[in-house]
């Protein structure tokens, strides 16, 4: 199966080794600023990767970017929320801040969602973000995601219901080359 392609990068899937590239800036309060995101530890993290790794039709998917010639992740892209019943999905992506600004959440982004319509048969590929997170609501704009509304208190942040904005993206809609 062709795995979602982000130029100057090689994609492949989460293993249990990228645990602790990922944990060491997953674990940043910079990154988990504006998340729901509970990971404080490398085990944290493991944890994630071993819910991949059950490779259940529901278990979240996750795929490692790693520069070409690099050995170490500084990114991460996949989806949670999968039902195979329903053909949908929610994406999600992170980027070590040293990589921030650089366009390779929304390259990573662009070729995960084509790769869930092609290689899943996907109908529906959402996307959630907190109502003060810009930068990702930005992101999910450019590759062609449409704002549904706002979700009230849908996900616990650090200990307080936080509404959150709702993205939606159908075969069709994406913008800009995967």
């Amino acid at each position: 199966m062709r795995l979602p392609q982000v130029h100057g990068f090689t994609v492949r899937p989460i293993e249990s080794a990228d645990a602790e590239a990922w944990a060491s800036y997953a674990v940043l309060p910079e990154v988990k600023e504006f998340t729901s995101s509970k990971v404080s530890s490398v085990a944290d993290v493991q944890a994630v990767i071993q819910r991949v790794l059950a490779a259940e039709p529901a278990s979240p998917i996750h795929f490692a970017l790693v520069p070409r010639g690099g050995n170490a992740l500084v990114a991460t892209v996949g989806f949670h929320t999968i039902s195979p019943h329903n053909g949908t999905a929610e994406i999600t992506y992170d980027v070590a801040p040293s990589h921030w600004g650089r366009g390779i959440a929304t390259a990573a982004c662009r070729s995960a969602c084509a790769w869930g319509f092609e290689a899943k048969g996907w109908h529906r590929i959402q996307a959630t973000t907190l109502v003060a997170h810009l930068r990702s609501q930005r992101i999910l704009e450019r590759c062609g995601f449409v704002r549904e509304g706002r979700v009230r208190n849908f996900r616990v942040v650090r200990g307080e219901p936080a509404d959150y904005w709702l993205y939606s993206l159908i075969p069709g809609e994406a913008t800009g080359a995967p």
